[in-house]
C-alpha cells in the first residue's frame, strides 16, 4: 500500500508540473484566446462600471474612481482618450509596445478603414462634431466597452489588457471615447484575468474521482496479499490448517489456492509424521517393560555377569526414557488442549522448586498476571527449560525468570548464567533431535527433544517460543503467551 501511495504521488506531482508548464505556455504565447471567453466578459463587465461611474464626473476625479475600481484586483488602472493615443504618443507609464498594439486594435471613427493620409484619429469627425456611428448603427459614446487585449510585456514581466471604453456625455467638451489599460504584475489578477479556481476545482474533481475509481482495484489487491502474507506466517509458525478466507479468478487467487494447498499437504506429512512417531514409541513401550522385567530376573540369578547385566539395564532405561520422550513430543502438538486461566508467578514457583532445587532462582512476577494456556502443556514446556538449566549450566548456576506484560500478550523470560549456546545455533534448538554440542553424551546432551516438545507445548497453547543470548553470559528463552 505504501508503495502504491508513493507512485500515486509521484504521478499526481508529473502531472501538476506538466499542468503547471501548460498554463504558463498558454499565459505567454495565447492570452489573447481567452477573452473569448470568461475573461472578455469580466472586463468588459468591469469597463461598463467603470463608464457608467465616469458619467456626470469632471475629468479630474476620473483617476481616483479607476483607481477604486480596480483596487480590489491589485491592478493599476490608466485611462487614455483618443487625443492621447494620437500619432505621436508616447509616455513612461505605458510602454511603447502597449501603446502600438492599442492603436492596432482600435477601430477608426467610423468603423471603416482610414485613408493611408488621413490621421489615425478624427474625434470630431462626424455628424454635428461626434464620432460618426458604427455599423451597427448605435452612436459611438453609447456602444458597449469592448476587451481589446491582453498581453504580457517582456521588457518587465507584467500583464497588460486594455478595454474601449465610451465615456461622458455629448457637447460638453470630454473625450466621447478612449482606452482603458490595466496592469497587473501577476496572470491572475485576483481571478479578472486568468481564474485558477475552476481549473483548481476541475483537478481536485480529477483526482478525487480517480481515487475512487481506482481504490476499491488497489484495495482489493494489497488486502488480498496481506491475507496471503499472514497466512504464510502463520504455516511457517506450524499452523498448517490456516485458510486464507478470500477467493479472486486472477494470479493472486491462484497463488492462494496453491498456498492453502501447500499448508494442508504441509500438515498431513508432518502429522503423519508425528503419528508414525508416537505409534513407534507406543509399541516399543510393551517390548521395553518386559525387557526390563527379564532383566531383573536375570540380576538375581546371574552371579559373575550381574556388572553386565546392569549395563544392558542401563540401555534399556536410557531407551525407555527416549521412547518416553517420543511420546511426549507427539503429544505436544496432538493431544487434546483444554485452554484455562493459570496465574503464571505459581506455576513457575512450583516447578522452579521441583526441577531447580538449591540452585539461586529469581522470580519476578506480579502475583496477578495470568496466561490463557493449557496447564499440561505449559508445565511440560517451563518444566523441561528448567531441567535443561540444571542439567547444562550447572548444578551451581543462577536461573532469572521473569514476565512483562506487552499489550494483550504476556512475556516470559527464563534465563541462566551457563555457558548458554552459540548465536548460530540457537534457532536450531527447536529441531527435534538436534543437540548444540555434539560431542556431549545422551547423559549431558539428552536426547535433543527437549526443546521441541518445548516448541511443541508452547504452540500448542497459542503462544511463541524463541531462544537467545542471555545477560548473564548463558542461554535466554522467551515465550510470548496469550494474557487472561
Amino acid at each position: 500500500m505504501a508503495k502504491v501511495a508513493a507512485w500515486l504521488a509521484v504521478h499526481l506531482l508529473v502531472l501538476a508540473v506538466a499542468f503547471a508548464l501548460f498554463v504558463s505556455w498558454q499565459l505567454r504565447l495565447g492570452l489573447d484566446s481567452l477573452l473569448t471567453g470568461t475573461t472578455g466578459e469580466r472586463l468588459e463587465s468591469l469597463g461598463k462600471d467603470i463608464s457608467a461611474s465616469l458619467d456626470d464626473v469632471p475629468e479630474s476625479g476620473w483617476g481616483g474612481i479607476i483607481a477604486e475600481k480596480v483596487s480590489p484586483y491589485g491592478l493599476e488602472g490608466l485611462f487614455r482618450s483618443e487625443r492621447e493615443l494620437g500619432p505621436d504618443a508616447a509616455e513612461a507609464e505605458i510602454p511603447a509596445e502597449i501603446i502600438a498594439r492599442a492603436k492596432g486594435e482600435l477601430p477608426p471613427p467610423g468603423g471603416q478603414a482610414k485613408p493611408p493620409e488621413a490621421p489615425w484619429h478624427e474625434p470630431r469627425g462626424g455628424p454635428g462634431g461626434f464620432p460618426p456611428p458604427d455599423r451597427g448603427g448605435r452612436p459611438r459614446e453609447q456602444r458597449e466597452p469592448r476587451a481589446l487585449f491582453l498581453t504580457r510585456d517582456p521588457g518587465d514581466g507584467s500583464y497588460w489588457a486594455a478595454i474601449e471604453l465610451a465615456v461622458g456625455s455629448p457637447g460638453r467638451g470630454r473625450p466621447p471615447r478612449g482606452v482603458l489599460f490595466l496592469k497587473s504584475d501577476n496572470a491572475s489578477a485576483n481571478g479578472l484575468f486568468f481564474d485558477y479556481r475552476p481549473w483548481l476545482f476541475g483537478g481536485l474533481a480529477v483526482l478525487a474521482f480517480s481515487i475512487l475509481f481506482w481504490a476499491p482495484f488497489v484495495l482489493g489487491i494489497t488486502r488480498y496479499a496481506g491475507r496471503i502474507s499472514k497466512a504464510t506466517g502463520k504455516i511457517a509458525e506450524g499452523g498448517f490448517d490456516t485458510k486464507i478466507g478470500a477467493s479472486r479468478n486472477d494470479e493472486l487467487g491462484a497463488a492462494g489456492e496453491s498456498i492453502e494447498e501447500m499448508s494442508a499437504r504441509l500438515g498431513q506429512l508432518l502429522s503423519g509424521q508425528k503419528r508414525f512417531l508416537g505409534d513407534v514409541a507406543h509399541e516399543l513401550c510393551a517390548p521395553l517393560a518386559r525387557m526390563r522385567t527379564g532383566l531383573g530376573i536375570l540380576r538375581e540369578s546371574a552371579g559373575g555377569q550381574a556388572e553386565r547385566i546392569e549395563s544392558i539395564d542401563e540401555d534399556a532405561e536410557e531407551l525407555s526414557a527416549l521412547v518416553a520422550e517420543l511420546l511426549a513430543f507427539t503429544r505436544a502438538s496432538s493431544a487434546a488442549v483444554e485452554i484455562e486461566t493459570i496465574p503464571l508467578a505459581g506455576i513457575c514457583r512450583e516447578l522452579a522448586a521441583k526441577e531447580l532445587d538449591g540452585h539461586a532462582v529469581g522470580c519476578d512476577i506480579a502475583a496477578g498476571l495470568c496466561v490463557k494456556a493449557d496447564r499440561r502443556h505449559l508445565a511440560r514446556a517451563l518444566g523441561n527449560i528448567l531441567r535443561n538449566c540444571h542439567r547444562h549450566a550447572g548444578a551451581g548456576c543462577k536461573v532469572s525468570i521473569a514476565a512483562h506484560l506487552s499489550g494483550n500478550t504476556v512475556n516470559l523470560v527464563i534465563e541462566d548464567d551457563g555457558p548458554g549456546v552459540a548465536d548460530e545455533e540457537q534457532q536450531r534448538l527447536f529441531e527435534p533431535f538436534y543437540r548444540p554440542d555434539r560431542s556431549r553424551t545422551r547423559d549431558t546432551g539428552g536426547s535433543g527433544l527437549g526443546m521441541a516438545i518445548v516448541e511443541g507445548s508452547v504452540r500448542a497453547c497459542g503462544g511463541k517460543v524463541a531462544a537467545g543470548k542471555s545477560a548473564m553470559g548463558g542461554l535466554l528463552v522467551g515465550i510470548s503467551l496469550p494474557r487472561a
